[in-house]
């Protein structure tokens, strides 16, 4: 049986809390005892407390001198004066020489404190990981400068979150962990046909050809050019309802019962798609209802919108020049409101103006049918079974309003802000979204919005996270084991779940930060799994930050964040707390539910191709003033240079 270096006994036992007179040998920095080389006791290192066959650990987290003397008059250093004292916190214990967190024996008074081997601290570091081969590596812990490696299988099927200010090392530790569990693919574990990753990135930093892995499908949104790269979705997800409401910003109790009525009546179910008769047929009755009901003037220029979209275009006289050059009248398309009577009207000159209060039915009717005809065949036919489905959304959300105008169902005032949004937000979207079949041939997938605009931005996470879930748990089967997972990874996160934003309306922010709760809530049941990064933990929604299970935590100076922080972890003790404003790049505090205590790790750096676009600039290569090359002329020296 080895020999046990003592280098203190216990004085103090105040709960997990254990006070331990130092002897005079325990002031240096490392030993060598017995074959066995030791560090020495230091805030933060592991001692041994023994008690019988049991060697309990304990955590130094305080250190102070006491005076024996107690001669506050006399300020001078005597050799024998001071007595060394340090505070542990007990984690755990050694029986049998196998390490186990928690408490399963308590010291008592003058029990001998001693040093720990390095076979015993890295037991203490690793837990069960150290037994384990389903591991990847991460870098070394700080102090002890000893391998550490993450638990795929513990990591992986949790919520997590990386935090740390700009700067500190979030990115490359994100990069990390996602890179170290791509490379072990196909080598020691099978992630296709299994799983699906999915890199939300704000930033464009992980759109490097080795960066995460080489085998990724990388999407390159841009909402100032119109590229090969949209983001797909089925047309039975753009026609839900969920989905319209996201892309459009639609009001919970106004304008989203407005927009599932539309797609009620005029979206074929079965097809996921709106029939040419259909709208030829919605054009004719959403005229009849802009004569027959006549009572609001904004009806005619809701029905105008519509004639645009199909490539009906009139001058002042209200003529139509069609594809063969022919002029066509179109029905009542120049009427004016007359606000005093009430009514459309049109000029019949010499005449005087005819309103269409005094027009009959069947005088409303007849127009209609004239209008069917024009619309019904060659060029405009054409054009309408062509139609882009937000082409056919922008035209039922018009003829809907008009119905709805028609028997006062709705208040223009209510629903207008709604088409506008429609009608602004279809220009970006049709360069960034495409409505068709979704292949998902790569288990790894970047959606890049680097060239996104700030509206586009808040909309597309918001999308993808809705579909993907909504589609995940479709697969999930009822009282069925889980058998393929989704991982949701969201870069730069408080762009999209910050609680703090005032750039948008209060109904949409809530609405927002419900459908990322609503995964983070419920979707470890479906294995659908999100992991964040943010500079700032404070502005991302506290429901949010409540249901991580894991955190990596880099250099945090905002005392918000801190505060955030410090109320929401209850596994980071007050030391490691204490050092997250000092940590340097690349330090790391991690924590949570699938470590037994919290870590203190330097994480590796990646390969410089493999690191995420992130780094700082070099102003010292940027600005550094090139001296002037000397040309030397080799007739004139007679060298030969």
């Amino acid at each position: 049986m080895k020999k046990n270096y003592v280098v203190g006994n216990v004085i103090t036992i105040d709960g997990l809390r254990i006070t331990v007179q130092m002897r005079e040998n325990s002031n240096m920095l490392s030993y060598f005892y017995d074959g066995e080389t030791y560090r020495g006791v230091n805030i933060g290192e592991y001692v041994g407390i023994i008690r019988g066959p049991y060697k309990i650990v304990g955590r130094v987290e305080k250190e102070y001198l006491e005076d024996k003397s107690r001669d506050y008059e006399n300020q001078t250093f005597e050799l024998n004066r001071f007595t060394r004292k340090v505070e542990l916190s007990i984690i755990g214990s050694f029986f049998n020489e196998v390490f186990e967190f928690g408490i399963k024996c308590f010291p008592m008074i003058f029990n001998e404190v001693v040093l720990l081997n390095d076979l015993e601290i890295r037991q203490i570091i690793h837990g069960s990981s150290c037994i384990s081969n389903n591991t990847i590596p991460l870098g070394k812990s700080i102090q002890e400068q000893i391998t550490i490696e993450l638990q795929w299988d513990q990591i992986f099927n949790t919520h997590f979150g990386i935090f740390g200010n700009t700067g500190s090392g979030k990115s490359n530790t994100l990069a990390k962990i996602y890179t170290e569990l791509f490379k072990a693919n196909n080598k020691s574990i099978q992630l296709e046909h299994k799983s699906k990753f999915l890199f939300i990135d704000f930033n464009g930093e992980y759109m490097g050809p080795d960066t995460l892995t080489s085998e990724k499908n990388v999407i390159n949104l841009s909402t100032n050019n119109i590229t090969s790269n949209k983001f797909k979705i089925t047309p039975e997800s753009f026609w839900d309802i969920e989905t319209l409401s996201i892309l459009f910003s639609a009001t919970e109790k106004t304008q989203r019962p407005f927009l599932q009525n539309a797609i009620n009546f005029y979206v074929n179910k079965d097809t996921n798609d709106i029939d040419a008769q259909v709208i030829i047929d919605g054009i004719c009755m959403g005229f009849r209802n802009v004569f027959k009901g006549n009572n609001h003037k904004e009806a005619l220029e809701l029905l105008k919108k519509v004639y645009q979209i199909i490539g009906i275009s009139v001058d002042e006289s209200g003529f139509w020049c069609d594809e063969d050059g022919e002029m066509i009248e179109i029905p009542w398309i120049n009427c004016l409101w007359h606000s005093k009577a009430g009514s459309f009207y049109y000029h019949n000159r010499p005449s005087s103006d005819i309103f269409i209060s005094g027009m009959s039915d069947g005088d409303v009717n007849e127009k209609s049918e004239i209008l069917r005809e024009i619309i019904s065949c060659g060029y405009i036919l054409e054009k309408i079974e062509q139609l882009k489905l937000i082409d056919k959304l922008i035209i039922i959300v018009n003829l809907q309003l008009i119905y709805g105008l028609h028997y006062n169902n709705f208040q223009f005032e209510h629903v207008n802000p709604l088409l506008s949004r429609i009608q602004s937000r279809s220009n970006f979207l049709d360069k960034i979204i495409e409505v068709g079949p979704v292949v998902n041939e790569k288990t790894v997938m970047v959606i890049s919005m680097k060239n996104c605009n700030l509206e586009a931005k808040k909309i597309i996470p918001l999308l993808v996270a809705k579909q993907e879930y909504n589609t995940h748990k479709k697969l999930c089967k009822d009282d069925e084991k889980i058998d393929h997972t989704f991982h949701l990874i969201i870069d730069e996160a408080h762009n999209i779940l910050s609680e703090q934003s005032n750039r948008e309306e209060g109904t949409w922010k809530d609405y927002r930060l419900e459908v990322f709760e609503e995964i983070i809530k419920e979707g470890r049941k479906f294995g659908f799994y999100l992991t964040i990064a943010s500079q700032r933990p404070y502005d991302i929604s506290s429901t949010i930050i409540s249901q991580l299970h894991n955190f990596f935590l880099h250099r945090l100076v905002n005392d918000l964040d801190l505060k955030m922080i410090a109320n929401t972890l209850s596994s980071l003790d007050s030391l490691s707390r204490q050092r997250l404003s000092s940590l340097t790049p690349g330090q790391c505090i991690i924590t949570g539910t699938s470590f037994e205590m919290p870590l203190l790790v330097q994480v590796e750096r990646l390969d410089d191709n493999e690191v995420p676009n992130s780094d700082s600039a070099d102003l010292a290569k940027l600005w550094r003033k090139k001296k002037p090359v000397l040309k030397i002329n080799k007739m004139t020296t007679g060298l030969d240079l």
